[in-house]
């Protein structure tokens, strides 16, 4: 019986849950993390929490940029999110419990489709259509 791309989701989910508690595999915990998010989506109990989170962050974070520099730029959280998240995955820099937390806000903005980039709608149904691809080829 094949996984679905859900049930990968959930697996991901879970080795992130694993790894974290463990304090192993920092670079890898923080991109199945990100995965794990990104392939839940916003069903079940989690999914719902994070996307709402994730949409409640997005949504202050234009407040504040609206309030503070007259203009609201609600990507400022995603584009700063992947910058930090890029930068500590760099060889020459140490990922570690930071990099693992920004790992699931970036997949809960992704998720729910609120980076705030119009560029990156279609990352999500890319990202669960690879994962279909490659259970299927397995």
């Amino acid at each position: 019986m094949p996984i679905t791309v859900s049930e990968l989701g959930v697996l991901l989910f879970v080795l992130f849950a694993l790894f974290y508690w463990l304090r192993i595999f920092a670079d890898l915990t923080a991109v199945i993390g990100l995965l794990g998010v990104v392939l839940i989506g916003t069903s079940g109990w989690i999914g719902r929490v994070l996307g709402d989170v994730a949409t409640w962050v997005a949504h202050l974070a234009g407040t504040l940029t609206a309030n503070v520099l007259g203009s609201a730029f609600e990507a400022a959280l995603f584009i700063g999110l992947a910058v930090v998240f890029i930068h500590d995955l760099h060889p020459k820099h140490q990922s570690g419990r930071r990099t693992q937390q920004i790992g699931i806000g970036l997949g809960a903005l992704i998720a729910a489709g609120v980076t705030g980039i119009p560029a990156l709608s279609g990352v999500h149904a890319a990202i669960v259509s690879t994962a279909g691809n490659v259970i299927s080829i397995l």
